[in-house]
């Protein structure tokens, strides 16, 4: 069956509501658009008694930027990506998301069986990248932690990582994009280890369950590279771009990209380096048309 944008629209709808653990600006943190960090306040205490903060911060230590160095899973890795799958299987956003996948015949019924193992060779397990320059890494390696390429910042669109980096002396903040920014999203320019990212967006205050979640939704059902959806009672759009391995579909970024104003001289920036994706050299299709493929003996778009 096939998914319509406005059924896609209604459960990243529910699942923003679902987000309890989402931090509330101003009580649990707060951000500061000038000068050269952006956060003045973060309640750590609070996201370090939070299961999937908690889980999703040890796991954070694990990877290395730069994307010339060889990438291989170690035991423990493997143990915090699972366990951090484990605390968001607990949470009902992502409850919610296997309901709706299930009602679409995305996704087997075994949820903490079979939905796990897809939620894990999703985004845990290593690809080739989409450079095709013969080393690989994970979604969440580029999505949720960040990489690093000839003095540029690729991916990195988790504002916990963005904390954390900054919070550590890593991270230098620039400035921000006021035309693409609001109480849910924010985007700006920032410094990474002396590399450089333009154009960053980002979730502010949204639990690690909720993005997982809201990525693997519009991922698996969603309209193609960009699915229009309500978050909050306001529009916004979540780029989900995919490239092709041995005739499948993976994730090739993820990130929230505010929705465009209805003035045509505001202009709303995209983070062009996601976009470009190459085509894998054994596929000769574009690597974003989906496919039809199977997955833990489930078909997906």
């Amino acid at each position: 069956m096939q998914c319509t944008m406005e059924s896609v629209s209604d459960v990243c709808a529910r699942l923003w509501d679902l987000d309890h653990n989402r931090l509330k600006k101003g009580k649990d943190y707060r951000i500061k658009l000038t000068g050269n960090r952006l956060f003045s306040f973060v309640n750590r205490e609070k996201m370090e008694n939070i299961p999937t903060y908690r889980a999703f911060l040890e796991l954070l230590d694990f990877y290395e930027a730069e994307t010339s160095e060889p990438k291989e899973e170690t035991e423990r890795q493997y143990d915090l990506s699972r366990a951090f799958l484990n605390r968001c299987l607990e949470t009902d956003v992502m409850k919610e998301a296997h309901s709706f996948l299930l009602s679409r015949d995305l996704v087997r019924q075994s949820y903490k069986k079979d939905f796990k193992e897809l939620l894990y060779e999703l985004w845990f397990e290593l690809q080739p990248r989409p450079s095709g320059d013969g080393t690989e890494r994970s979604a969440f390696e580029h999505v949720f932690v960040g990489e690093t390429r000839n003095g540029l910042v690729l991916g990195f669109h988790n504002w916990v990582q963005l904390y954390d980096e900054e919070r550590l002396g890593n991270l230098n903040y620039k400035r921000h994009r006021p035309q693409a920014c609001d109480n849910r999203i924010i985007t700006i320019d920032f410094t990474w280890n002396n590399n450089n990212k333009t154009f960053g967006s980002f979730f502010l205050g949204t639990s690690p369950e909720f993005e997982l979640a809201i990525y693997t939704v519009c991922f698996l059902a969603g309209d193609e590279n960009e699915t229009t959806v309500i978050l909050g009672n306001k529009p916004a759009t979540i780029l989900t771009n995919a490239y092709r391995v041995n005739g499948q579909n993976q994730i090739g970024a993820c990130y929230p990209k505010f929705e465009k104003p209805e003035r045509k001289d505001v202009h709303v920036p995209i983070d062009h380096e996601e976009l470009i994706i190459p085509i894998d050299v054994e596929d000769t299709d574009h690597p974003r048309q989906r496919q039809k493929r199977k997955c833990c003996n489930c078909t997906i778009l």
